[in-house]
């Protein structure tokens, strides 16, 4: 019997052995076409391999499907890595960051602490200022980095943490910009802006910015003035975003000053509901106002937005003037809008629009959006907002 147990003990042995060390160059294999850019082949491999056996290669599966992002194919290989192997903290930092690409931050900082439980590293803190950033938290994701900074395993990472810090505090610092309007129409003819902003954040949820220029309108010049806040969390309720603007129109064309109040509200990554009221004060419209209710859907590669306009003159509300449809295809750094409007009455309008983020950095100035749309009522509008530095 004790003959028979060692024979089989022995047989076992090598056949873990035999396992081990045919994986071993297989992961070699993986890790040379990773190297080489060959994600594909890497992955085909990986996809007619045994991975139970081997966590190595359970691993860099679950890398190669998170980078085509494959999310929850690889989630789910890391969550069964974590049972498995609680020690193996690399797996913990992928899961991290597949969980910031989703915006699920509430759940890459949970698995992040888990991780800094086991063992402190300060690329894991460096993780979590950035993901701070994806948000707009700015003074959080300070505090991160500089953390990390302290905290750096090699001068090489503290380097990097420093550039960091360098790009978080740009964009806590005071910014200059200039935007300009031109809007045509058979109707109005012309009417063109131009306006220098000033914008600050004062702490995370909280940004103010202010703008001052000219407006040319029905052949004369007019004075612009405008002010807005934006609340958004920590300072308010998680998934709500609300934002108020004041602008004021002086000169011999105009004589107004608008209110203009936008409220989001995110049930889920996909989903959006929006509340916006404006309000006009002049002397052709006096207590002109506007009430829309939106709803926002994102699909794979399309959004889209249902939007129901009330408006309101001096004698009453019209509950129903408009609806809208809005479809938008974002790609790398350009949008196209695609806009079905029907009005009371029964006029319908069509609308095209592009918009273009990030089209040029120079040394004194960034063209940071560039947007244009025109319509089949031969109406077309061109803005643009350029960062000064």
């Amino acid at each position: 019997m004790l003959k028979k147990s060692i024979i089989l003990t022995l047989l076992l042995l090598f056949i873990v052995s035999s396992v081990i060390l045919a994986a071993e160059p297989r992961l070699v294999e993986i890790q040379n076409l990773i190297n080489q850019g060959r994600t594909e082949e890497a992955l085909d491999i990986l996809n007619q391999s045994q991975l139970e056996l081997d966590p190595d290669l359970k691993f860099y599966k679950a890398l190669l499907l998170s980078w085509q992002e494959k999310y929850q194919e690889a989630e789910a290989l890391l969550l069964g890595l974590v049972e498995s192997n609680p020690g193996r903290l690399d797996v913990y930092n992928q899961l991290g960051r597949i969980y910031g690409w989703q915006r699920e931050f509430i759940k890459a900082e949970d698995i992040i602490e888990r991780a800094q439980n086991i063992e402190y590293s300060s690329e894991r803190t460096a993780l979590l200022s950035r993901h701070a950033e994806w948000q707009d938290n700015h003074f959080k994701a300070k505090k991160l980095i500089k953390e990390a900074i302290t905290k750096a395993e090699t001068p090489e990472l503290s380097a990097q943490y420093k550039e960091n810090l360098k790009r978080i505090n740009n964009k806590l610092k005071l910014a200059f910009y200039l935007e300009g309007k031109a809007v045509y129409s058979e109707a109005e003819k012309e009417d063109l802006e131009l306006r220098f902003g000033l914008e600050k954040p004062f702490r995370d949820g909280l940004n103010f910015d202010t703008e001052a220029g000219v407006n040319y309108f029905k052949n004369e010049s007019n004075f612009i003035f405008s002010s807005e806040i934006e609340l958004d969390k920590p300072i308010i309720p998680d998934k709500t975003c609300l934002s108020s603007e004041f602008v004021y129109y002086s000169g011999g064309s105009r004589d107004e000053y608008e209110l203009n109040n936008n409220f989001d509200y995110l049930i889920n990554p996909r989903n959006r509901l929006g509340l916006n009221y404006n309000f006009i004060e002049d002397n052709v419209n006096p207590e002109y106002q506007t009430l829309e209710l939106e709803y926002e859907h994102k699909f794979e590669q399309t959004i889209m937005v249902l939007k129901n306009t009330s408006r309101r003159y001096s004698d009453g509300w019209t509950a129903d003037f408009s609806q809208h449809l809005d479809l938008y295809y974002p790609r790398d750094n350009y949008l196209l809008n695609l806009a079905l409007s029907h009005y009371q009455g029964g006029e319908y309008v069509f609308k095209v629009g592009f918009e273009f983020s990030d089209l040029f950095s120079g040394d004194k100035f960034d063209l940071s959006n560039f947007n244009l749309w025109f319509n089949d009522q031969k109406t077309s509008n061109l803005d643009f907002r350029m960062d000064l530095k």
